[in-house]
């Protein structure tokens, strides 16, 4: 089986290249890209940057080569009910754009369903927003639906579901729905949404209580980082023929 994995940042996948250190290199620039063979597995792992047009990019880039057995996407995300406490992983069951009334339902096998219950797995909806939004509007928006605000989700479902490629997305919680980033994330990214130091330390200068801002988030996506990754890698190390009929069980559905 071929599996190709997205990754939007180096944050959220290094902990897994640690639990594997089998990775190889294919390329490090612009972006990584990484190999794993495990039994009966071929793994692709690639960062795409954040963002829609960045995910976009790459997810198409790698799928004209060859379409994989299964894509999955996993990062991290904005909690967007109570219940989604920092670190908590979450598997993605639906998907729309904020703006949007149209979702992406994700179709799961009953093996499927148990394994993640097992691993106390949270199904939620992903709001994919193409910048940050605030939370606490967008809670309301879902009306105490479990959900988690990102910037990818719904367009890279999109592009699976077009191509009839099995698709699944975990995410994990960096910063809860009590809690705002502190800082305007464009004021530290580029247009392309790469975080630049130059940027981030003139924000610091300017305002200082950004430090405790970025310090929170940095504590946060350690641990969801963490909790993701360990999940991650006990899925991919599930026995080659469970994980294939696992795979081969998702569907995407427009509704």
């Amino acid at each position: 089986m071929k599996i190709l994995i997205l990754s939007a940042l180096p944050r959220e996948y290094l902990p897994l290249k640690r639990l594997f250190p089998a990775f190889r290199v294919v390329r490090s620039a612009p972006y990584g890209k990484f190999s794993l063979d495990l039994p009966g597995k071929e793994i692709i792992l690639v960062e795409t940057g954040m963002g829609p047009g960045a995910v976009e990019k790459v997810a198409r880039e790698e799928l004209k080569a060859q379409a994989p057995d299964l894509m999955l996407f996993s990062g991290f995300a904005g909690g967007l009910h109570p219940d989604l406490s920092i670190g908590s992983v979450c598997v993605v069951t639906s998907t729309r754009h904020v703006e949007a009334e149209k979702r992406v339902i994700f179709h799961f096998s009953e093996e499927m369903v148990r394994f993640l219950y097992k691993n106390q797995v949270k199904p939620v909806l992903a709001l994919t927003a193409k910048a940050p939004e605030n939370k606490r509007r967008l809670w309301a928006l879902v009306r105490g639906e479990p959900a988690v605000l990102d910037m990818e989700t719904a367009w890279v479902a999109e592009a699976a579901r077009s191509r009839e490629i099995p698709f699944i997305c975990f995410r994990a919680i960096s910063d809860p729905v009590d809690r705002e980033l502190g800082f305007d994330l464009q004021d530290i990214c580029d247009e392309n949404w790469e975080v630049r130091p130059l940027r981030v330390l003139k924000t610091v200068v300017k305002r200082p209580p950004t430090m405790w801002a970025f310090y929170r988030l940095w504590r946060g996506s350690s641990l969801a980082a963490k909790n993701l990754c360990l999940f991650v890698a006990s899925f991919l190390e599930l026995p080659s023929e469970e994980f294939g009929r696992m795979a081969a069980e998702i569907k995407l559905e427009r509704k």
